[in-house]
Order: C-alpha cells, then structure tokens, then sequence
C-alpha cells in the first residue's frame, strides 16, 4: 500500500472505536488462523512475518 494511502487508513482506523471484547476478538482470529497454518506446515521468513504483524 502507498505510504499516503497507508496514512489515510490509519487515520480512519483511529477515528474508528472499538470494544475490548471486538479488540480480543479480531485479535483471536488472527492468532487462530496462525496456528492453523502452522498446523499445515506453512512456513514463512522472519521478514514475511514481521510484514503481516505490521499489517496487523
């Protein structure tokens, strides 16, 4: 994504709330779908784990 893109969506993220419960929620999802991966033997290098955790 472009950096002034990357900054507008962070803007409209921030202006956004949201609850503990909806924060622990999305965050469970996410920790989820790593867990199956790494159940299928996904495998991925530092840096392409790094860059999904910044995605995030």
């Amino acid at each position: 994504m472009a950096p002034v893109a990357q900054t507008i969506r962070n803007e409209e993220i921030l202006k956004t709330e949201y609850s503990e419960k909806a924060a622990i929620g999305a965050l469970y999802d996410k920790l989820s779908k790593g867990i199956e991966s790494m159940k299928k033997g996904d495998v991925y290098t530092i840096d392409e784990a790094w860059e999904e955790v910044d995605k995030i």
